[in-house]
């Protein structure tokens, strides 16, 4: 333990001098995607790492990271997940759609960034980007954006009540759906299985506020009820972006690849599409 603290102290003592800003992620995916595939050509002004050790990361460890480097007078900053917001029972910014509550800094400090969408996996959901990539995969010519925009509302009209109840019983300290509930069963038979659900761990009258909380995740799309990548890219920050990336890659029959959030990542970069789907405060910390 004592080499390890030393190599700690080193390592401090070294970025304390470098001309540069250290941005703790949650997870090494995240810095996978920010450093390598969106920020690669910013490595002499910014270094993104994950935050945590191999017992995990996450919202805790980011926080304390960046509290650590600053106390020790390195330029830190952090970023979270909206769902950390969730987690740590601050529903009234999570559910603000207007993102007033959700801005560029955070209950969580004056340091800490939390995105506008449930997680990085929901910037890498443009619908350009995913039809590029499946056209790739099935080796054909992409189609047109409104055919793409009402193939993907489809499939997230059958994921939007599994988000609303994870989140409702969230909401009462319970365990939200694990990753592949609902996969491959229709719209009714989860929205029974969800009531059913809510109602043996919670009771009836929970049970009853279901729609309530779908209402509440469709409502970030907007007033207008129309398909247009506007609302869709509106709507998925209120949708687990894990999820709804397993949803895509089983209704398409990709397999479930751990490397698909790697391929969208880059195809955002390349495709010119960053600035249509980052939210406003990255130009700033990545000093662009």
């Amino acid at each position: 333990m004592a080499a390890l603290k030393e190599l700690a102290s080193g390592d401090l003592a070294e970025r304390r001098y470098v001309a540069k800003r250290f941005i703790y992620l949650e997870s090494e995916e995240d810095v996978q995607i920010l450093a390598e595939r969106w920020f690669n050509d910013r490595g002499d002004k910014v270094e993104f790492r994950a935050a945590g050790d191999e017992l995990g990361g996450g919202c805790n460890c980011v926080v304390a990271q960046v509290e650590e480097d600053v106390e020790n007078g390195i330029d830190a900053l952090g970023i979270l997940d909206r769902d950390s917001l969730a987690a740590r029972s601050h529903w009234e910014a999570f559910l603000d759609t207007t993102d007033v509550c959700c801005s560029n800094r955070s209950p969580f400090g004056e340091r800490i960034y939390v995105l506008r969408r449930w997680e990085i996996e929901n910037y890498l959901l443009h619908p350009l980007v995913i039809e590029s990539f499946l056209a790739d995969e099935q080796g054909r010519s992409p189609r047109p954006e409104t055919e793409v925009n009402n193939e993907l509302f489809g499939l997230v009209c059958g994921l939007a009540p599994i988000v609303a109840g994870s989140l409702l019983l969230m909401s009462y300290g319970r365990r939200g759906f694990d990753k592949t509930f609902g996969l491959n069963q229709t719209l009714l038979e989860n929205y029974a299985e969800i009531l059913r659900q809510v109602e043996r761990q919670l009771s009836p009258e929970v049970a009853g506020s279901v729609e309530d909380w779908i209402e509440k995740i469709v409502s970030f799309g907007g007033a207008d009820h129309d398909r247009s990548t506007e609302r869709w890219l509106g709507l998925i920050r209120g949708i687990d972006g894990k999820r709804l990336l397993l949803w895509l890659a089983n209704h398409y029959r990709l397999g479930n690849k751990r490397e698909l959030r790697f391929h969208l990542a880059r195809l955002t970069r390349t495709l010119g599409l960053l600035d249509a789907v980052l939210d406003d405060f990255f130009a700033h910390i990545v000093g662009e």
